[in-house]
């Protein structure tokens, strides 16, 4: 069953600001990470105590017998806090400091008694091993990058309140701040800013930032979000994601694709020619997709010099080997426009592609003359990182049939969509198909399927999501039987993503007796 999280949070009361401000303020955080002992506290109430605290008028008030319960009653009204006071008094005008921080060629007027709360000055204060111990005035060397002068503010001053103002854009440079000096409550703030604000224009940035300072939290989300918005979302500059992520997401079983494997073979084209011509080019260049088909495809062609071999045959580019050894060569080769591409764009060796002509064979041998005598006992990780994979967007409500390209075996599945419900459908010769020759006739055939349906917000984050187990389906000729739902609730557009595969994925037959794997010596 899926899961609905409602968007409508309840919005905090933003402060008055003046109409010509263009940036909304950033939300303010508690800290709560930080508890003054007895001691500590007398200690910080004597340093507010030596300057007088605004002055105070005492009313009093005699009820009257005939006036109304509700005039008497005490309305309790917030007054300046005592953490605002501090802040201003000791923070922003360094009142009774008695250490000054030197970092990024800037001074801080600071109290021992606030920066203890960090176990990295705890430590150099209260060691007697630290030479900083005993000086009124410490440098601090930043070597990471990362931290800036606002990031710095932003941390010492979280020593002297209970909120922080922390913008989407400031919470990688706060983190890398925070790290440094081992604030917990502060890496806590920081990794909330950014689980709420991950989005294109943000998402390379977090998830380094969060393999860096190991919130993993960030990092699992940011790689759920690439996975789901890699190829619907246009504003992603694939220049920015480096070679590593690259792989790890289109390794991903839940990786969505967006009508067929083909399309994931062009992406992963389109992302190396942007990594090899970011010199000449940038995305952000308006070229519609045709276009850059076109130019990537010439730009490949004139790489070659020996027209004998292949791209990845040449060793300096050796090392995109792992992104396109992710591709299921094996579905592309069913439909013979793709597989034409593959050897006309001689990026892929074809060694790669030969072997599989006689695994396909044996699938095909096997969907045809098997007599499903028995179930088939798939695990689910075998089977996602094996199947067919089609994806769909779902724009609205209105009915909708799809049949994605391929020749699939003789096996031609239809989708539709209608009345919040999707099906799913054997098409057989009597019915129009691109490949009514070759359509299977056999009585019963056996269909495996994981149907996965996603609702996003506009920033591309998960809202809803419902996925089907892995279920084994018998359908008759042109039988159409139901496969899952979307509820009420939900809004459009979904995404739709399909696991779907016409034969198991272990045959015995295509081992010999010494368990090696026949195609593989083919």
């Amino acid at each position: 069953m899926g899961s609905y999280l409602s968007t409508s949070k309840p919005e905090p009361v933003a402060e008055s600001c003046s109409s010509h401000t263009k940036n909304p303020k950033p939300k303010k955080r508690k800290l709560n990470d930080f508890r003054l002992d007895e001691t500590e506290f007398s200690d910080s109430i004597s340093i507010v105590q030596e300057y007088p605290a605004e002055p105070s008028v005492k009313t009093t008030c005699k009820p009257s017998k005939s006036l109304k319960p509700e005039l008497v009653t005490p309305c309790r009204k917030k007054m300046k806090s005592t953490s605002n006071y501090i802040y201003k008094t000791l923070f922003v005008h360094g009142e009774n400091s008695d250490i000054k921080v030197r970092a990024l060629n800037k001074d801080w007027p600071l109290h021992k008694l606030y920066l203890c709360q960090s176990p990295y000055f705890d430590s150099m204060f209260k060691g007697s091993k630290w030479k900083e111990s005993n000086q009124t005035v410490i440098e601090i060397a930043i070597p990471d990058q990362n931290i800036t002068v606002n990031a710095l503010n932003i941390a010492f001053g979280s020593f002297y309140r209970e909120e922080i103002e922390l913008t989407p854009i400031e919470a990688t440079n706060v983190l890398a701040c925070a790290s440094l000096f081992s604030l917990d409550g502060l890496i806590t703030q920081c990794e909330a800013v950014m689980l709420e604000n991950i989005s294109a224009h943000t998402i390379v940035d977090y998830y380094d930032a969060a393999n860096l300072y190991g919130v993993s939290k960030v990092s699992q989300r940011c790689l759920k979000w690439l996975c789901q918005n890699l190829m619907i979302n246009e504003e992603i500059k694939l220049n920015s994601i480096n070679l590593a992520l690259f792989e790890k997401v289109i390794s991903m079983n839940e990786l969505i694709i967006i009508q067929v494997e083909t399309d994931l073979y062009s992406l992963c084209k389109k992302w190396l020619y942007f990594n090899l011509v970011d010199s000449m080019y940038t995305q952000d260049t308006k070229i519609d997709s045709k276009s850059w088909q076109k130019i990537a495809n010439e730009f490949f062609k004139n790489l070659l010099i020996n027209k004998n071999k292949c791209l990845l045959e040449y060793d300096e580019f050796k090392k995109f080997i792992c992104i396109f050894k992710k591709i299921r060569f094996q579905h592309i080769m069913t439909d013979l426009p793709s597989l034409r591409l593959l050897y006309s764009d001689r990026i892929v060796p074809v060694d790669w592609i030969e072997p599989l002509y006689a695994k396909n064979w044996f699938n095909l041998l096997f969907i045809d003359q098997d007599r499903l005598s028995g179930e088939f006992d798939l695990d689910l990780d075998e089977f996602e990182s094996e199947a067919l994979r089609f994806g769909r967007m779902l724009h609205d409500e209105q009915p909708a049939t799809w049949r994605w390209v391929g020749f699939n075996y003789g096996v031609d599945l239809l989708v539709t969509h209608a009345a919040r419900t999707l099906t799913l459908k054997r098409n057989t010769i009597n019915m129009h198909s691109p490949y009514k020759g070759l359509l299977s006739n056999k009585t019963l055939l056996r269909i495996y399927y994981v149907i996965k349906l996603v609702e996003l917000d506009p920033k591309g984050n998960e809202l809803w999501s419902k996925t089907t187990e892995l279920t084994c389906l018998d359908l008759n000729r042109s039988e159409e039987k139901y496969v899952i739902s979307v509820e009420t609730k939900v809004k459009y557009p979904i995404l739709l993503n399909l696991f779907v595969s016409v034969h198991p994925f272990s045959h015995n037959y295509m081992y010999n007796n010494n368990n090696e794997s026949i195609v593989e010596q083919i």
